[in-house]
């Protein structure tokens, strides 16, 4: 016969609090305040909350794709009319830093908020081919794109960058260019051409989604010599914006062909619909990672140029009361 001590379990700890942080995760304890077991999951499921607003409301900027929550960079885009503002963001407000050397709508952005490469775009004509850097302080013109284009998907940094799709004069392209800090050199297609789609990742490992005409669901992956077709966007949209990287990525917002809030999760193998924006928009831009990125001004359907930013946060856990029922 069993006896209570040749019984084995475990002890169970007593918190006063539940905790917060990552490596909390696989625990169960009782929580002496609310007197309920309780267990520590990660979390998953991420949401959209209100961040700081723009100095200048605007749509179609380039962004520092590979920025942070709290450190992002956005330039020119419409307000409406092209401009050359760029703000730099904090993770609380933003601040007017040194404009672009050139204003322009639908330019394209790699890197960070202190070393950022703006590339392509137009002014009410055809695509441009100028490429700007910026080093933290000014905008210095480098050398130019091989094909002048507009909405572009772009990945990488400013060093090490990769322009994708956009549209030169009056059609989609499938053109994809790579950036070696000095000088671009054209590689191997797109197998959609499209242009106004998402782009996310690196040089060598990016993330196409998205883009028109009309609206596509297409996904390439790229492994930094050729792309292949992925998993479907659940819904079709162009004009969105995207956050992360090639194996874990957001995309969010668009046309479809109203303005929508839809936000989709990529795990590197399929799409999932998430948490909506609080503010269906178009024209929007996005930086930072699949677990804490940012959505930046846009157009919702009719003609303003907002400057809302919204942050999107998945916890770090997720904390579950252990119930009878």
């Amino acid at each position: 016969m069993a006896t209570f001590k040749g019984i084995k379990g475990f002890t169970v700890q007593t918190l006063s609090s539940d905790p917060t942080t990552a490596d909390s995760v696989g625990q169960f304890y009782f929580n002496s305040t609310s007197n309920t077991f309780k267990y520590v999951q990660p979390g998953t499921v991420g949401t959209w909350a209100s961040g700081g607003t723009l100095n200048t409301g605007r749509s179609d900027s380039a962004a520092s794709i590979n920025g942070t929550q709290d450190s992002s960079l956005i330039a020119g885009g419409t307000a409406p009319g092209a401009v050359a503002v760029a703000e730099s963001y904090n993770g609380t407000s933003w601040t007017e830093v040194g404009d672009l050397n050139t204003a322009r709508i639908v330019a394209t952005g790699a890197g960070t908020a202190t070393a950022m490469l703006a590339f392509g775009g137009e002014t009410g004509g055809p695509g441009l081919a100028i490429t700007e850097l910026w080093n933290g302080s000014s905008w210095t013109e480098v050398a130019d794109l091989n094909t002048a284009r507009y909405g572009a998907g772009g990945a990488g940094t400013s060093t090490s960058a990769l322009a994708f799709g956009g549209d030169p004069i009056a059609g989609a392209t499938a053109i994809t260019e790579s950036w070696n800090g000095s000088s671009w050199t054209e590689v191997a297609d797109l197998n959609l051409a499209r242009f106004f789609l998402a782009g996310m990742g690196t040089q060598t490992a990016a993330l196409a989604a998205g883009g028109s005409p009309p609206n596509y669901a297409q996904t390439e992956t790229w492994n930094g010599s050729s792309w292949t077709e992925v998993a479907d966007l659940n819904t079709a949209v162009s004009r969105l914006a995207g956050a992360g990287s090639q194996t874990s990525a957001i995309v969010f917002g668009g046309s479809v062909p109203a303005a929508t809030a839809k936000t989709e999760s990529w795990n590197g193998s399929a799409w999932t619909e998430v948490n909506d924006l609080a503010a269906a928009r178009r024209n929007l831009m996005g930086t930072g990672t699949s677990t804490s990125g940012l959505a930046i001004g846009g157009t919702p359907d009719g003609s303003a140029q907002p400057g809302a930013t919204e942050e999107w946060t998945v916890p770090d856990v997720v904390i579950k009361t252990v119930t009878t029922s």
